[in-house]
């Protein structure tokens, strides 16, 4: 009997609490990532997203992936990681691969709710 009473106030106490931290869904919008950039490709969603940018010179191609980078990072909400891959010439060598991990506001996805959302 204790035991059952216990279980009810422990189910009521989560359900408040998750109740008090509800989450607004908010429609999506694309990253900017090539905005202005020529040659260059992104995908993945807004949590993660890759972006491949192509020059016929490795400093084309670097610079290119530069203003990628200065493009997410203008952004009021960020991808939580950033992949930029830089290629150039005609056997597309790779000039720059790397991941970014930004600060500020980022996108999650709610499983609950099935959204995305700001946090």
């Amino acid at each position: 009997m204790l035991l059952t009473v216990l279980m009810a106030c422990g189910m009521v106490t989560g359900a408040a609490t998750q109740a008090s931290a509800g989450i607004t869904c908010v429609p999506v919008k694309a990253p900017k990532a090539c905005e202005g950039v020529e040659r260059c490709e992104w995908g993945g969603d807004p949590d993660a997203v890759w972006v491949e940018v192509k020059g016929g010179t490795r400093k084309l191609a670097l610079s290119r992936a530069a203003e990628v980078r200065a493009n997410v990072k203008a952004a009021k909400v960020k991808p939580r990681t950033l992949s930029i891959q830089a290629r150039y010439g005609k056997k597309n060598r790779i000039a720059l691969s790397k991941g970014y991990r930004l600060k500020g506001k980022h996108w999650y996805f709610s499983y609950k709710k099935n959204c995305w959302y700001v946090r």
